[in-house]
């Protein structure tokens, strides 16, 4: 129990805690009222502009970077001025969708929590003149993207990709997938009855462009039927893109023979968009420079000069066949563009100087 000695005891000893009190008291006497104390923030919550909600734009051709990793999605805004010399014009967020099935306790918190992060990632890229590409992903570190098929997987897959794209709606998105690399994530049979089931509901609810994201076999143009990569097999009607996921795969790499590769799937992909009307081809590439940290590693070692020229050679092949070239990882460890030739590969193509 505190007494009234030990307190004006305190009292003395404290001239600056008196003088604030009798500050306080006097500010009181004046205004004829004791006012209500207020609770600053660090946050600003003003109004700094009257300009009307963004507006999703009508891109022509996609130059877009994605960085897959959630913790380094700030560095997307950090660096926007960066991205924008460099010649991109859109950005991809990809949030983990059924974690909360996969994972659990600290792991699926902080991946639910960076999930909810891209509403406002989203807006500070548009602000910044960027598209946004919104593509939930069932990939996240430690995960296989590949999911078991039940009918509480689908369920669930299909409630969180309602909500995403009812989110990229709200935040005017230009590109929304259902899901990324479906094919890989389903398999090939469950992906078009999947798909043909979520399509209606997410039209109900995205105004947008949306895009099939898919993983190809690049050791095989023409891969067996049935198989989980097997895209001339998918049903793509309803979509108004088609993206092909492009990684060199395999112990070795050969660059010529990779440009080959892509020449060539790139031949079956116009196939499958004059078959399902689509509006056009984007690819998504990327590869690894070096192995850094524990990421395992699923695909050649390229180097810094290797990278760079698989990329270019990829760029000469792609681009005047598609709307649109992504490159996977900005800043992401031993894959990133930022700071290496790959980035001078890609400023060069988007800007030409």
């Amino acid at each position: 129990m505190i007494t009234i000695q030990p307190m004006l005891f305190l009292l003395r000893k404290s001239g600056i805690i008196a003088l604030a009190i009798a500050a306080l008291l006097a500010a009181s006497v004046l205004s004829g009222c004791v006012e209500k104390p207020t609770v600053k923030t660090t946050v600003d919550t003003t109004p700094t502009s009257t300009a009307p909600p963004y507006k999703r734009q009508a891109i022509s051709f996609f130059r877009g970077i994605d960085e897959p990793r959630p913790d380094a999605w700030e560095d997307l805004v950090l660096d926007r001025g960066r991205l924008k010399d460099d010649g991109f014009n859109t950005v991809t967020l990809s949030p983990p969708v059924l974690i909360t099935q996969r994972a659990g306790g600290k792991p699926r918190i902080i991946l639910e929590g960076a999930a909810g992060s891209v509403p406002g990632l989203a807006d500070e890229m548009h602000n910044a003149g960027f598209g946004v590409f919104i593509a939930p992903t069932t990939a996240a570190a430690g995960y296989q993207t590949a999911i078991e098929v039940t009918d509480s997987t689908l369920t669930q897959l299909t409630e969180d990709v309602k909500r995403w794209a009812q989110t990229a709606e709200e935040h005017q998105a230009e590109l929304f997938s259902p899901l990324a690399d479906y094919n890989l994530a389903l398999g090939t049979a469950n992906a078009n009855k999947w798909s043909a089931q979520i399509l209606p509901l997410v039209r109900q609810k995205f105004n947008g462009s949306l895009v099939a994201v898919v993983r190809p076999d690049l050791s095989d143009a023409t891969p067996a039927p049935g198989t989980p990569h097997d895209f001339e097999n998918l049903d793509f009607k309803g979509y108004d893109y088609l993206m092909l996921d492009i990684y060199p795969r395999g112990a070795t790499h050969d660059a010529a023979r990779l440009a080959t590769e892509v020449d060539s799937l790139l031949t079956h992909a116009e196939i499958v968009r004059a078959r399902d009307g689509l509006k056009g081809i984007m690819i998504e590439t990327g590869s690894w420079r070096e192995q850094v940290g524990t990421d395992t590693v699923d695909g050649p070692l390229l180097g810094d000069d290797g990278q760079a020229e698989a990329t270019s050679r990829i760029l000469q092949v792609a681009l005047p066949r598609v709307q649109g070239f992504f490159w996977h990882g900005w800043n992401l460890p031993g894959r990133g563009a930022k700071r290496f030739k790959v980035e001078q590969v890609l400023q060069k193509s988007f800007t030409g100087t």
